[in-house]
């Protein structure tokens, strides 16, 4: 039997959100983009653009929260160390949402708190099921 060709097309959806080093507690989950059932992320990453100045070091991660579920703070990046300019990439792990659910940042500091710092998470995302237009 021939695979059956669907028309429906849809484009990816990208989501950002900036923070600021004092939106977050270190070793906690901060939920920074919701996003709908059915979604499924397919790129995106995190990105420090002004250096948060621990007293020691830094380390970002990027993880989800499904519904009400417990947060996973490392779904799609697990920590690393990061400086301005540097990102972190999120691998897509195929997860489809049951519910609307959230993206979002982990950070860890060691030493003194930090007094400056800035990022952006960017998703990238598909809805399943969704069309847009039709492609033949």
């Amino acid at each position: 039997m021939p695979i059956t060709r669907l028309s429906g097309r849809q484009e990816v959806i990208a989501a950002t959100a900036d923070f600021l080093f004092s939106s977050l507690a270190s070793g906690t989950y901060e939920a920074a983009i919701n996003i709908p059932a059915g979604a499924i992320v397919t790129s995106g990453g995190l990105s420090i653009t002004t250096a948060f100045n621990s007293g020691t070091s830094d380390t970002f991660s990027i993880g989800d929260r499904e519904g009400t579920a417990a947060a996973v703070g490392n779904t799609y990046a697990a920590a690393a160390a990061r400086a301005a300019g540097g990102s972190n990439p999120i691998v897509p792990t195929g997860k489809r949402y049951a519910v609307p659910s959230t993206v979002g940042v982990q950070w860890t500091g060691v030493g003194a708190a930090p007094t400056a710092g800035v990022g952006r998470l960017t998703v990238h995302y598909i809805v399943d099921g969704r069309s847009a237009f039709s492609q033949g």
